[in-house]
């Protein structure tokens, strides 16, 4: 057995990959879920057992998240780790439609305020976005559809994102994606 590391992976209702389809094997009562393990070569979008680190969290949103382990890791991607097995061991709950909500409407403020500070020359551009932004984040607010939500969340973050590369470059694209993945493990008490 080879060294196991904790990471987290976002998944659709039921524990269903959203790209795959897979049904992930969920943990039974104080357990951990059964492995699951990767057959062929693990490519970067292909074969593979993929999760995340925190700091990539807002890149994956979907409706569930789970903190899984994974073995046998491959070098890490830019956004996502790859590994030969992997298993679930818990839901977090924390991640709900209430908080994917309240991210939303997180990121279409900051998104405004990007904006409204942005330089003259992209200032249009980004207010459009921003407005965008804030249209995403009310639907998802006035929706009771947990996926309405988690859409929501992550085109909102992706707005904000975007918004901040218009108004002050790559720098502070970076910047607004780490405030959001600080966002996500603080309120979701990750504890990472």
């Amino acid at each position: 057995m080879s060294e196991s590391v904790r990471a987290f992976k976002f998944l659709r209702p039921g524990a269903v990959g959203p790209f795959s389809g897979f049904a992930w094997p969920v943990p039974a009562a104080g357990g951990a879920g059964a492995w699951v393990e990767a057959s062929g070569e693990l490519g970067p979008c292909g074969d593979g057992i993929h999760a995340c680190e925190a700091q990539n969290l807002p890149l994956w949103i979907w409706e569930e998240l789970w903190e899984v382990e994974l073995e046998q890791l491959v070098a890490p991607g830019e956004t996502k780790l790859r590994a030969r097995r992997g298993r679930l061991l818990r839901r977090l709950d924390a991640w709900s439609p209430a908080a994917a909500k309240a991210l939303a409407r997180a990121c279409a403020e900051r998104a405004a305020a990007l904006a409204a500070a942005a330089p003259p020359e992209v200032a249009q551009l980004a207010s459009a976005m921003a407005a965008d932004g804030d249209a995403r984040a009310s639907a998802a607010e006035e929706s009771g559809d947990p996926y309405i939500a988690a859409h929501g969340a992550a085109v909102s973050a992706y707005i904000a994102a975007m918004t901040a590369l218009k108004a002050g470059g790559a720098e502070a694209f970076a910047v607004e994606r780490a405030w959001q993945a600080e966002w996500m493990a603080r309120e979701l008490d990750l504890n990472v």
